[in-house]
Parts: C-alpha cells; sequence; structure tokens
C-alpha cells in the first residue's frame, strides 16, 4: 500500500496544529460537561424565608411576632417600612413555625388581628416575651397560616 500525499495547500505543521487544536477542545468540552454533571447533581439550596410585599397601593409599616423555640418564648419584631410594590424579608432560613402574625400601619388603612403582642410605636425593636412583657404598647397582630411551606411570602392589598 502506497502513502497517499496530502494535499499540497495543508501544510504538515499546519496539520498538526489542527488536530491539536481538535485534542484541546475535545478536552475542554469534556471538563465542562464533566463540571456541569456535578453541579447538577449537586444544586444550591434554595433560599427560603418569610417575605412579606406591599401591593396595598400605600406605604405601610410592618411588625412580625413569632414563637421562638430556641429562647422558649414569643418575639415581636419591626418595623419593615414597604413602599407599595416592594417586598422585604423579616425571618431568613427555613421556617420553623406554621404561624406567624403580622401586623402593619399604613398612610390610610391597617391591618390588625386578635393576637396581642408588644410593639415600640417610635422605634426599631426586637423584643422576647412579647405576649407576656411590654413596656411599650401592644397592637393586635393578625395570624398568618403558612401550612408546612419551607418559604412563604405575604402580600399586603
Amino acid at each position: 500500500m502506497t502513502k497517499r500525499p496530502l494535499p499540497a495547500d495543508i501544510p504538515v505543521k499546519s496539520l498538526r496544529e489542527v488536530i491539536g487544536m481538535i485534542r484541546k477542545f475535545s478536552l475542554v468540552l469534556a471538563v465542562s460537561a464533566a463540571l456541569f454533571v456535578v453541579a447538577a447533581a449537586h444544586p444550591s439550596p434554595a433560599q427560603a424565608s418569610f417575605q412579606i410585599c406591599n401591593e396595598s397601593g400605600e406605604h405601610i409599616s410592618v411588625a412580625i411576632a413569632y414563637h421562638n423555640a430556641d429562647a422558649g418564648n414569643w418575639l415581636s419584631r419591626g418595623w419593615w417600612n414597604l413602599d407599595n410594590g416592594e417586598c422585604k424579608t423579616p425571618v431568613g432560613g427555613d421556617l420553623k413555625n406554621q404561624y406567624y402574625y403580622l401586623y402593619a400601619d399604613g398612610d390610610q388603612h391597617y391591618w390588625s388581628g386578635s393576637h396581642s403582642f408588644c410593639v415600640d410605636d417610635n422605634n426599631a425593636f426586637d423584643l422576647n416575651d412579647a405576649d407576656n412583657v411590654c413596656s411599650y404598647v401592644t397592637k393586635d397582630f393578625f395570624e398568618v397560616d403558612t401550612g408546612d411551606a419551607v418559604s412563604y411570602t405575604y402580600t399586603f392589598r
């Protein structure tokens, strides 16, 4: 068998360069595919939280209360100021409770319920034992049932 001559317009050096580039491209492609498989097998965790959104048409200030299992008491926290169309996250991480309680005061309305918790009407606050001890004022919060969700969004309308 005789060797066939290479085409005259492709020098041997260029052919070797092309083969080298194909090998490098194949290696990059194989590494990229492996990284994709690893990333797909280990997705990053979703951001879980209790989020509040405002679609009320007015500016609102929101307080939240919930049972703090670590401390063994009720915690009230506030204020989150939301313009219309804005959302904020008062509780980050996976939700540990089924029930959360909200109170909101708006330019024209307020949202309340029948569960009393302590709040500081004039400043930001983070109050422990908020259902029993109060050096400020109490507000009546409404209940939000999150079911067994690890993340939940409540929208004021």
